[in-house]
């Protein structure tokens, strides 16, 4: 029923897909503006574009040339009678005397001819080739901007951001910059030179006629930059549904053992045609629109091309048929770069509609700074203290931690303890600034954790969560993540401390083996005790472990505590758990409820108070301990 509900569901006209929403409509950004901001990208590259230019008017020239030789060799062709003798001077018969030509010579035009083409089509190799270049070098800073940018940003904005769409920006907008910038701005640059050559070649050849040919300029001009402006907006919609076919896409095969359990694979295939189906009529509006442009153009320019068959029997018998076939040949080759470019034009609309959805991913906020005068943070040497604290996730909603002050010091381990929901897992995610407080500040030895260096901050902390995290790669590499300076023997002896070296070497490769993405060729346990290695290799003095012995049953468990005692009595800990044999242990134990500390204590003083915590202890951990 749920399934037939969804499929049968249209989804609205106005349904917006779009992250973050647009502020305006992007047809009417101007492209100077998109260009100004690609202008710190293309800058480092203007020396190389500067010599494309300079080839791309080189190769316009000989290009030009070559045509302007067709007039001798018709001149020479024409056999004129006294009768006939030219009434108007031949324009290129400067040509003759430049060239060294002779009547009849016509193989030194073909020479000519040969010549000016192969240094046309060496330029034209040069300049495409340094567009190109450029071009990629263009986009692939603009890659590392982005990536840099998303390294930077908080979890808060990775919690409102869906993977899939986050990604489409990154490689599917970019990847149309580079396909105009590597393929489709070195063709239009190539047409734009050829157009104002010919252009100029015509008007030198019969000015007047080429005032009657450009009559038809502004209806060309007009159709294409309507039509551009509406490519540009049906191409940041195909992108925005892009983007959404990649969001369903990676929740679909990262949610696989959810689908599957839940036997939602029909949900989920209705939702992926819904948005390909919605993709795909965005796309075929685009098509439409692309497809219509060039036989457009070709009807406006053959409907402008019948004026000259009025004066060619005119031309020719006044005895001009060389300047009339350069003319004319100037006419048509003409046409190919006005095509051209209003279909390029199109494509630029949408690297422009691409652009303007990266920009506005680069200029969101970046809620977690770097303060300018940001100082190193000396090792703790004191405390850690939360003062006055309080935090929402967002200015309107309400508040997650209230008044929260706490002070841990140094060589302590604090347990947080409380309901699901309470704050622990976020109140200890504000130690590394992952979010920043709304009110009150988090301070090492005194020194508020805004005014130092990220990097010094969370350089001396080390976390184990509950969600491990383990890259697509080999166990060495996992348990040296964050410590590519250190040696074998240090891995192996945090893998020894963390009860998981012995399974290491039964893998096929040992340590060099890969185990997948997210670690999926491991079992829970096994993923959770590589992510403890991985924390006492990096040797912080401030370890938070948030429910880092979830995943683990009661034998890994029990090997691990003795290693996981030991870590935590040389440093200052963090402890969120549920198990009594970590909690028990603590010096101090904190219980929170709805935001707030309601009590303190270790254990048994809590115990004997009869409070929170006891209430907590009957119904969690009496069982166990029983």
């Amino acid at each position: 029923m749920l399934n037939r509900r969804i499929s049968n569901k249209r989804i609205p006209k106005d349904f917006d897909l779009r992250w973050p929403p647009k502020a305006e409509d992007p047809a009417r950004i101007p492209i100077v503006s998109e260009l100004r901001k690609l202008l710190p990208y293309i800058l480092p590259n203007l020396p190389l574009l500067l010599a494309a230019l300079a080839f791309l008017v080189i190769s316009g020239a000989l290009e030009t040339l070559v045509i302007i030789l067709l007039a001798p060799i018709f001149n020479q062709l024409s056999t004129v009678s006294a009768a006939s003798t030219p009434t108007v001077p031949d324009k290129f018969a400067f040509l003759d005397s430049w060239l060294g030509l002779r009547p009849n010579d016509f193989s030194r035009i073909g020479i000519f001819m040969i010549v000016f083409s192969f240094f046309k089509a060496i330029c034209l190799y040069l300049a495409e080739y340094l567009m190109s270049y450029s071009g990629q070098n263009v986009v692939a800073a603009l890659r590392r901007r982005i990536h840099a940018y998303l390294l930077g940003q908080s979890l808060a904005f990775y919690a409102k951001s869906a993977t899939g769409k986050i990604m489409a920006r990154v490689i599917s907008d970019t990847e149309l910059l580079q396909e105009a910038a590597s393929k489709s701005l070195p063709d239009f640059l190539r047409q734009g030179f050829l157009l104002i050559f010919f252009l100029g070649l015509i008007f030198y050849a019969n000015w007047k006629l080429s005032l009657l040919v450009l009559l038809a300029a502004p209806v060309v001009l007009g159709l294409t930059m309507s039509l551009g402006r509406k490519m540009r907006g049906m191409s940041r919609r195909t992108q925005e549904n892009l983007s959404e076919i990649s969001h369903v896409l990676q929740e679909t095969i990262t949610g696989q053992r959810i689908v599957k359990a839940f036997g939602m694979e029909s949900y989920e295939r209705d939702r992926f045609q819904r948005a390909t189906e919605q993709h795909t009529r965005v796309s075929i509006r685009a098509a439409r629109l692309s497809a219509s442009v060039s036989p457009l153009i070709e009807f406006i320019g053959y409907a402008s091309f019948v004026p000259f068959l009025l004066y060619a029997n005119h031309e020719v018998n006044r005895g001009s048929l060389g300047v009339f076939v350069v003319f004319v040949a100037a006419l048509f080759r003409l046409y190919e770069p006005v095509r051209k470019l209003s279909r390029m034009h199109l494509n630029f609309q949408q690297a422009f509609a691409s652009s303007t959805r990266i920009f506005e991913l680069l200029e969101s906020p970046v809620a977690i700074q770097e303060s300018s005068s940001a100082s190193e943070l000396p090792l703790l040497s004191r405390e850690i203290s939360f003062e006055g604290l309080s935090f929402s996730y967002s200015g309107n909603e309400s508040l997650v931690l209230q008044e929260i002050n706490l002070t841990i010091q140094k060589g302590e381990v604090v347990a947080l303890v409380g309901s699901s929901g309470g704050g622990k897992s976020t109140l200890a995610s504000l130690l590394p600034r992952f979010y920043d407080v709304s009110a009150g500040r988090v301070a090492i030895d005194g020194v508020d954790i805004r005014a130092v260096t990220l990097s010094s901050l969370r350089g001396q902390i080390a976390i184990v969560s509950q969600e491990t995290f383990l890259f697509d790669d080999t166990v060495r590499r996992n348990i040296a993540y964050g410590r590519e300076d250190c040696s074998d023997d240090q891995i192996v002896a945090a893998a020894k401390a963390a009860f998981i070296h012995d399974f290491v070497l039964t893998l096929s490769d040992g340590y060099d083996t890969r185990i997948g993405e997210r670690g999926e060729r491991l079992s829970g346990g096994q993923r959770q005790r590589i992510a403890i290695a991985r924390a006492v290799l990096k040797d912080s003095p401030i370890l938070i472990l948030d429910e880092a012995t979830s995943a683990l049953d009661t034998e890994s468990e029990r090997l691990l505590q003795e290693a996981l005692y030991n870590l935590m009595r040389q440093r200052t800990a963090v402890v969120i758990a549920h198990r009594l044999s970590t909690v028990r242990l603590a010096d101090r134990i904190v219980v929170m409820e709805s935001g707030r500390i309601v009590e303190t204590g270790n254990h048994k003083t809590l115990l004997e108070r009869s409070g929170r915590y006891r209430t907590l202890y009957d119904l969690q951990f009496a069982e166990t301990e029983g």
